[in-house]
Order: C-alpha cells, then structure tokens, then sequence
C-alpha cells in the first residue's frame, strides 16, 4: 500500500480541542457551555472539511514526544489496576515520525471486540471503492415481480432522503417508478416476490445465539431501517418484512398486488426501476461512528461476493483475511471470525490495527482517508461521546472502542496536552464477566495520563 506523510489531520484533533476549550468558557456557543446556547451554534469541524483545506495549520512537530519509560509505566498500572481482570496489549508510535513509542504484547492476537470494524473499514473500502453504492431494484418475469435485495439494509419504507446515510433510497420511490414501469407494459396486476439469494449461509454467526442475537439483524440483504421495531429491537424476516412494505406501497400506485414470499429471479428478467444506497464511505463512517454490527458484516459479506465467494459468514472471513495479506498486513496469529467484532473467536494484534491506524494517518487522497472521520470522537460523537468528557480530554482522542463481556478495546489518535499526535492500540480480552466495564474506565483512566505525560 502507498504511504505518503499527511499530518493535516492532526490539524483537525487541534482545532477541535481549541473548540472545546472555548466552548466550555462560553466563547463559541456549543454542547459544553455553562450558559443558554444560542440558534444555530457553530458546527463540529469535520475532518474532511479540515484535511481538505490546506491553509491549516498542522500540529506543533516540536510538540515532545512521551518517553517510552512513562508510557511503559502507565502501562505497568493498567496492568496492575484492579479493575483489569484480563490480559493487556498495547502499542504506541509517534504518528508524524512514525516511529514506535511502545510495544507490549503487542504480537499476542487477542478478542479486539468492535476494533475488528476497523479491519472490516479499511477492508470493504479498499475492495468495494468508497463511492460504490448498493442497489435495490425491482424486476419482471410474465407477470411476477421481483424485489431483488442488493445489501441495502437501511431502506426507508416511503420517500429516500438523499442527505441521509439512513434511508437514501425508499421503497416508496421505488414502488412509483415500478408502477409507472409497469404501467407502460399495459401491466396492472401482479405477484410480487422478494429475492434474498444475495447472501447465502446462517443468519447469525454461528457464536451469536440466544440473547446476543439482540445486536445485529439476520443477514439478509434487504431491510427496512434494519427491521428494527419502534423500541428499536431487530425483529425476523427482514426481506419479508420489506416485501409487505413494498407491497403496500405499489398497492397505493395503483397496482393490484398479490404477495408471495422469497423467490429468485430468473437470470432473464426484465429490470423495471432501481434505487441506490448512501456510498461505501459513508456505510463505513455509520458502522464505525455507531458501532453498527448489522452493516459492518453486510459489508464483509459484500466484500465476499466482490472476491468471488459466497455472500456468507464463512466466505466473509475468507475474503478479509485474503484482502488484508494482499494489501501487505502482517497477520501472524490473526483469526478472521466475522466483520463486526460480535464473535469472540476473532483474534487479532496490536500491531495490525496500529498498522491501519497508521495507514489512514498517512493516507492523502487515498480510500481509507473516510476511517478518519469516521471513528469516534471523545466527549463529541458515537461510541465516545460520554466518555473522556471535559475541557481536558474533549476531541482529543479519535478512535474505534469495542466492548464485549470479556473484551474491551480502543484504538486510533492521541493528542497530547503537549500537541504530539499519537497513534495506538490497546486490547484487553480474558476477562472476568461482569468487569469489563471497569476495565474499560481502566483504559479511559489510561489514555488520560498518556495524554498528560
């Protein structure tokens, strides 16, 4: 993979701190102030929108660096806090050098929770193409139509909403420009069928079962909102659930419409309309932001396909581990078990995430630059933002968390109090159920005096 510096994006970790701090005591109106907030307060800076602008000004490259022997110290007291039950690995570099700071077990694979999105990022970027979109399109054979699911989980069930990543294509558009398509045919009653023959293979991971099904969507590749309920619970059949919606919606255009169930198209079906999902990029800034398990492995079973696999769990791990070697990753005691972090069978190391940590850092212009706004951003957005709270540590750390009942993890960009940019890894897995919480305050507790060494 071609590596080339870019250290713009320290630049946004720096204005955004200095937002905060000015937040905070109520010079700029924002989420932290002590007093009323004005309309229309000032936006969160974007990291594209930084990196984009090349009068910025870049960290300070005299910032100090943290000496190994303080950060091997704090190391040895997350180690020996109570509150850790597991094992721990950690690295450290220096982002604008590049050179590494620290490395402590950092060749030991270990359970990396929701870290294991970042390998799914940068993978499904790299094979897919950031501005790749997902299709839904409706096709007829004689009189039977088909609504052909193409991976776009996150269907809107009347109008798309083009700013949006969450319903960009609607199955009521898709149902209007069916019925128009229809229509023209001389065509006013139909059988309508849903084709899910996408993915193939379980639809759940064969660790997921009983209650941990509560985190992800079967894998099927069409979904309203990801079938979720009104209290937000994933329900089954999501293909189903979208055909009725769908059905629904072409009855109100007009077309008499009798449902069947899960069909495949014939390979010479006529296609009749089409609506597309938000982009790769921005799939992958939602599965890191939000930590969402469903997309993260729809993206890895559409990476399988892409490779010439199965669209399946199996095919899945197969074409990640495939694509990494290819792009040059050390995978040396690495497993490939799912692509969002829920199995516990994943295993990787330190030094693999550090690497793709690294390669986002000094990717200018490259498919990987949406990781960057992606993670998230302490005391700010997604999984981190009530964490690391505060004027101190607010938007100094951009990184993907991950969190399982014996594994807790973060990895991605450590702004010191200094201005050194830091990249780093750190996992913990065997440990004790009912404690990863506290192991997770433990490696909070842990950033933060990195941060002021």
């Amino acid at each position: 993979m071609k590596r080339r510096t870019q250290v713009a994006f320290s630049a946004v970790l720096a204005l955004v701190a200095g937002y905060l701090v000015a937040d905070a005591y109520d010079l700029t109106p924002g989420m932290l102030t002590t007093r009323a907030t004005v309309p229309d307060p000032l936006p969160y800076p974007s990291v594209n929108t930084v990196v984009s602008n090349p009068v910025l000004p870049s960290f300070d490259a005299a910032a100090p660096i943290p000496s190994a022997g303080d950060i091997e110290e704090a190391i040895a007291e997350l180690e020996a806090d109570p509150r850790v039950t597991g094992v721990v690995s950690v690295e450290m570099s220096d982002a604008l050098t590049g050179e590494t700071i620290v490395s402590h077990n950092a060749d030991q694979a270990r359970t990396p929770a929701s870290n294991m999105k970042l390998v799914t990022a940068a993978v499904a970027l790299e094979t897919l193409g950031p501005d790749t979109t997902l299709p839904t399109t409706t096709k007829l054979s004689g009189t039977t139509v088909y609504l052909v699911g193409g991976g776009d989980t996150l269907l809107a069930a009347a109008e798309g909403d083009s700013a949006a990543v969450k319903g960009r294509s609607g199955l009521g558009d898709l149902a209007r420009d069916t019925s128009a398509a229809l229509k023209e045919r001389g065509v006013t009653s139909v059988t309508l069928a849903v084709d899910s023959s996408l993915f193939s293979g379980p639809l759940y991971h064969p660790d997921i079962t009983g209650s941990d099904t509560g985190y992800i969507m079967e894998m099927r590749p069409i979904a309203v909102m990801q079938s979720r309920n009104e209290v937000g619970a994933y329900t089954r059949d999501a293909d189903l659930s979208a055909l009725q919606i769908f059905a629904d919606a072409l009855t109100q255009q007009g077309i008499e419409v009798t449902v069947s169930g899960r069909e495949t198209a014939p390979d010479d079906a006529d296609e009749l309309a089409e609506v597309r999902s938000a982009t790769v990029r921005e799939l992958v800034d939602f599965a890191l932001t939000d930590s969402d398990n469903t997309t993260a492995d729809v993206l890895g079973h559409l990476v399988a396909l892409e490779r010439g696999k199965e669209g399946s769990f199996e095919g899945a791990a197969e074409a990640t581990r495939e694509a990494l070697t290819e792009l040059g990753y050390g995978l040396d005691s690495v497993v490939i078990s799912d692509n969002s972090g829920l199995s516990p069978s994943n295993k990787l190391t330190t030094g693999l995430l550090l690497e793709i940590v690294d390669n986002v850092y000094r990717c200018d212009g490259c498919v990987l630059e949406s990781i960057a706004s992606g993670v998230p951003v302490s005391g700010l957005s997604g999984t981190l933002d009530d964490r690391y709270g505060g004027e101190d540590m607010g938007a100094r750390i951009h990184a993907k968390t991950g969190t399982l009942t014996t594994a807790a993890s973060l990895s991605g960009f450590l702004l010191t109090t200094d201005g050194r940019l830091l990249e780093f890894s750190v996992l913990i897995d065997q440990v004790e159920e009912g404690t990863v919480t506290q192991a997770r305050r433990a490696i909070d507790d842990f950033m933060t005096s990195v941060a002021r060494l």
